[in-house]
């Protein structure tokens, strides 16, 4: 057997170390280990942003419903019309558990109410007249009450919400 030359067993070692890299490169790019880590990786802070807006509108949900049973249990007193401040003093009453008063006097209340009585004839109900006005046909005016609640829900993610629901109740 005859001895190759120094140089041309460097270049078959060369070729064999050029192949193995190539081949442990092939197998890299179709190796699957630890792409869903990675994907996960990627995904998990817009599966936490959507996550916290989510519980976030969920909240402010949460405040509405409150204000709605406030202005439920008001339109409920109203249509005994025991006057404003009757109303006034069942909201604040039913207020309490879900929106506490300010310890502190110089400080506003979460929920603002309001009532107001007005009266309106029936070809305009829109149009508040006095209490003594004679409508068209001699007709009786009609009586409401207008009871509201407004407050400003901050979040943590969703931008500040003005929640302002209302309710319209005729008396007679």
């Amino acid at each position: 057997m005859r001895a190759l030359p120094p140089f041309s067993r460097d270049r078959r070692r060369s070729r064999a170390r050029l192949r193995r890299s190539a081949d442990r490169f092939q197998a890299l790019l179709a190796g699957r280990d630890g792409v869903s880590a990675v994907e996960f990786a990627l995904f998990a802070p817009i599966l936490f942003f959507a996550l916290i807006a989510t519980a976030d509108l969920g909240l402010a949900l949460n405040e509405r419903m409150a204000i709605d049973h406030v202005l439920r249990a008001g339109a409920q007193t109203a249509m005994a019309d025991p006057g404003e401040q009757r109303v006034i003093d069942v909201m604040t009453a039913t207020a309490t558990p879900n929106f506490p008063p300010p310890t502190d006097p110089a400080v506003a209340p979460d929920l603002v109410m309001s009532v107001s009585r007005y009266y309106a004839c029936p070809e305009a109900p829109d149009v508040a007249v006095p209490a003594s006005t004679s409508c068209a046909g001699s007709a009786p005016t009609y009586s409401f009450y207008q009871i509201g609640g407004t407050k400003t829900y901050s979040g943590w993610i969703i931008p500040d919400l003005n929640l302002r629901p209302q309710i319209q109740v005729q008396i007679r």
